[in-house]
């Protein structure tokens, strides 16, 4: 019996380390966080974030200029990124963060919806929004076609105790793989006590 038990505990141990086998931490002591990234993935450079701040790329919670404070990327350097910008403020209460999220997913669409368009300028669709309450973190996406190219836009706000932390990837549609690994590494985001909600 004790034999058939210690067989048991190391299969059920083995098949619940794999994911941390499959995925290295980050730390960002910097901005107060550490984030679990898949192992093709790694730190992008000050040159990546200063192009990506230059590309103007419509994101839905970042506005016009970001400033992006980290950023990961996949190994090959195309397909997937991850941009992290912080967002200074003060620690809201529960109320306060669903009063927020609803207000933000209201004017988003509504400038959507009313945003006058030039030929050429990208064409933005909302898509969908989450807020996952014990992760106290918002996630809204949105669709961006520009030039007869597509992409899907995933925009995350995690709430802290002094402001927020945005993050904004942009996979393909049908990319099924990234979009998980995506939502995955965002939501195993460990804050620091000093920013822990």
């Amino acid at each position: 019996m004790r034999i058939l038990f210690f067989i048991v505990a190391v299969i059920a141990m083995i098949i619940f380390s794999a994911p941390v086998w499959a995925s290295l931490p980050y730390c960002n002591p910097d901005v107060g966080y550490t984030i679990w990234l898949p192992q093709d993935w790694t730190e992008a450079s000050a040159d990546y974030l200063d192009s990506a701040e230059r590309a103007r790329m419509p994101w839905p919670v970042q506005g016009m200029a970001p400033d992006w404070k980290a950023g990961y990327v996949n190994a090959d350097g195309r397909g997937c990124s991850l941009l992290v910008e912080v967002k200074p403020g003060r620690k809201m209460q529960a109320s306060d963060i669903s009063n927020f999220n609803r207000f933000l997913i209201r004017s988003l669409t509504r400038s959507i919806r009313d945003q006058a368009r030039l030929p050429g300028d990208p064409v933005t669709v909302f898509k969908d929004a989450s807020y996952f309450k014990d992760k106290k973190t918002l996630r809204i996406e949105t669709e961006v076609s520009r030039d007869g190219e597509t992409k899907l836009n995933l925009a995350y706000i995690v709430y802290t105790r002094k402001g927020m932390l945005a993050f904004a990837a942009s996979v393909d549609p049908g990319d099924a793989k990234a979009r998980r690994a995506v939502d995955e590494a965002v939501l195993s985001v460990y804050l620091d006590d000093k920013l822990r909600y």
